[in-house]
């Protein structure tokens, strides 16, 4: 957790965005009847919403998140104050009760939640991310921070929800696992959902797409896709998965890239934290958008110690997957980060489907059956 935010700072330099105050008006104000909570915060607020959601449905409610995994938007996990006014009344309509959204700093500056009427707010942490909007780490916290103080919904710290018992035993890998676990136990618990609830389902819950999501073909190494974007976010990924090669005897595989057109200060901070933890290192593309990929790799590698781990370059996603799919031996654990639950590439020039998924999918099949047949020749 990053501590070095006050509660009561305020946000004032918001862009004039009027439109977000009126455009539930049409939809005849649809948050004013719906129990809506609001999760903000740099990292875990796909994790929190989806625990909550399946909680809320397992105590007999009918709820609806909305974020990352289905704004229907691909860049904007807060979409448009009449997008967010039109699902909060079509789940109205099919007898909704409560919505859980996520709310990123980009839509609270841009207003989009400014006519949406919250009833819980909760913030996860707040670490370096979209500074290529935000500019500065205070505006950034500014933002978020603003969107907390405002109004009359019950808020929720992270100095409160980190006191949160969990006294169960949880699917979840991971410390900052365990702290996604404890915020959405501090919304549920407040809104009074019986325990025996959250306990059962929040002991059996598996990650959200994307979320340190396995990929298992029999395989005897490990593959695991993460959205891990942040530099933050890849600390705490890696340090998670590195423990779990150790325990299993094996070696830590880590491919990642950084975004185009987005905060290039973090790039080399996640080199260095990749080269740091990782045995052997992968950088390639993620979503290079209008940028050049080799200029972004380069400023990855700026920051990797070159004697820390074995590393390599290779822009294009797909070998690179294949190319550490390869490297892979009995007991290692490869994580491919960045990606997590896309199945698109922003390039220059279009976008085109990619799902790291199904690549790994067919680069583990395609491995195994070379390695069969390796082995029959050798036996001939």
């Amino acid at each position: 957790m990053d501590a070095q935010y006050k509660e009561s700072e305020q946000i004032t330099d918001v862009i004039p965005a009027p439109f977000g105050k009126y455009a539930p008006a049409p939809y005849r104000h649809p948050s004013e009847e719906l129990y809506v909570i609001g999760i903000t915060g740099t990292n875990g607020k796909t994790t929190v919403t989806y625990l909550i959601g399946e909680v809320l449905k397992a105590a007999g409610y009918n709820p609806f998140v909305l974020g990352t995994l289905n704004s229907g938007n691909n860049d904007l996990s807060t979409p448009e104050p009449s997008d967010i006014s039109n699902f909060m009344r079509a789940h109205l309509d099919q007898g909704g009760t409560h919505f859980v959204m996520e709310v990123t700093s980009e839509g609270i500056s841009q207003e989009r939640v400014l006519g949406t009427n919250f009833d819980v707010k909760l913030l996860t942490n707040i670490t370096q991310d979209h500074l290529d909007y935000h500019k500065t780490l205070e505006h950034y916290q500014m933002a978020k921070l603003g969107f907390m103080s405002e109004g009359g919904a019950h808020k929720i710290y992270p100095k409160n929800f980190e006191k949160e018992q969990i006294e169960f035993p949880t699917q979840l890998l991971g410390d900052f696992n365990l702290l996604n676990i404890k915020a959405a136990a501090s919304v549920l618990r407040h809104i009074g959902i019986p325990e025996r609830h959250i306990r059962k389902t929040l002991s059996s819950c598996v990650s959200p797409r994307g979320r340190l999501e396995k990929v298992d073909k029999g395989q005897s190494y490990m593959v695991l896709v993460d959205y891990a974007h942040t530099p933050d976010g890849l600390q705490n990924v890696l340090g998670t998965v590195k423990d779990i090669a150790t325990e299993r005897g094996g070696r830590l595989l880590v491919l990642f890239g950084c975004g185009g057109n987005r905060d290039r200060g973090k790039r080399p901070k996640m080199g260095k934290i990749a080269s740091d933890i990782a045995d052997f290192l992968v950088i390639t593309d993620d979503n290079p958008r209008s940028e050049d990929s080799q200029e972004i790799m380069a400023e990855i590698l700026s920051g990797v110690d070159p004697d820390s781990c074995d590393h390599i370059l290779i822009q294009d996603r797909r070998m690179a997957i294949e190319h550490i799919i390869n490297k892979a031996q009995e007991n290692d654990v490869v994580i491919l980060a960045g990606k997590g639950h896309e199945t698109y590439q922003v390039l220059k020039s279009k976008t085109v489907h990619f799902d790291d998924m199904e690549i790994s999918s067919r680069a583990i099949l395609k491995n195994s059956h070379m390695k069969f047949t390796s082995g029959l020749a050798a036996k001939e």
